[in-house]
């Protein structure tokens, strides 16, 4: 499998994850948030967005000071709006334990709907991050849709979830293993290929070290074959790189 080497997940998570802390910015402030008090007029979801938003998303901290006015004005943007604005209010919201259920399984609904499908040309990797982002923040049961994603994923959504792949095989490689044993074992091996490229330049040597390492401690049918999977994706990514041609000199 050829793989397109881009940076634009790279871009796209440190502008995707800034909107998390949109609450944040509001303690101690004074100010007013691009939106009526009362929410019952139309809002500016970006002006919104924009003003509310700063901080990455491992450090979010609720603060009930500005906790209710935050979420008057998520659920006034998931009112009147439709596509990515409503998915980020949706994922704020779930974020901020506000109907959480019920915004949780707005966000599967898309995913599902967009890489179980037989065309998953249309499928956005801001949900998968948007969903990873529910994971990291401990909602552990969103691992296998994530997971999931995986067998059906290309392009800038494999881009996306290599990465988070990669991370979990170092981090919490039992209970990967453990989701990844639910797959027939076709799908664990695509599922750990892409761990193995994570976003098309293969794993450092000292993450693959670490990777194949758990694997073993792990053992038995399905590590062993997620480690030879793992192994196959980062060099597949190797020799996609190797064909790319040289980069051109620098001018004086």
């Amino acid at each position: 499998m050829k793989l397109q080497v881009t940076f634009r997940l790279r871009a796209f998570n440190f502008l995707s994850v800034a909107i998390v802390l949109l609450f944040c910015c509001t303690v101690g402030s004074g100010q007013t948030a691009t939106a009526p008090d009362d929410e019952t007029g139309l809002i500016d979801p970006q002006g919104v967005l924009r003003e509310l938003a700063q901080g990455p998303l491992d450090s979010l901290t609720p603060k009930p000071a500005n906790r209710s006015r935050a979420v008057r004005l998520l659920q006034a943007v998931k009112r009147q709006n439709t596509g990515w604005n409503r998915q980020e209010a949706v994922y704020l919201l779930a974020l901020l334990d506000n109907d959480y259920a019920l915004n949780r399984d707005e966000l599967l609904k898309v995913w599902h709907g967009c890489v179980f499908k037989e065309d998953n040309t249309d499928c956005d990797e801001r949900t998968a991050m948007a969903l990873i982002g529910l994971y990291k923040h401990g909602h552990k049961e969103i691992l296998r849709p994530v997971l999931a994603g995986g067998r059906h994923s290309d392009g800038a959504l494999s881009e996306a979830l290599g990465p988070f792949y990669a991370e979990q095989l170092k981090r919490n490689p039992r209970d990967f293993v453990s989701i990844l044993a639910t797959f027939p074992p076709k799908e664990q091996s695509a599922i750990c290929w892409l761990g193995g490229a994570e976003d098309g330049g293969g794993m450092p040597p000292n993450d693959e070290h670490k990777v194949l390492a758990n694997l073993r401690a792990v053992g038995r049918n399905v590590a062993n074959r997620c480690a030879r999977a793992v192994r196959a994706g980062d060099q597949d990514a190797d020799n996609a790189n190797s064909d790319l041609p040289p980069a051109e000199p620098r001018k004086n």
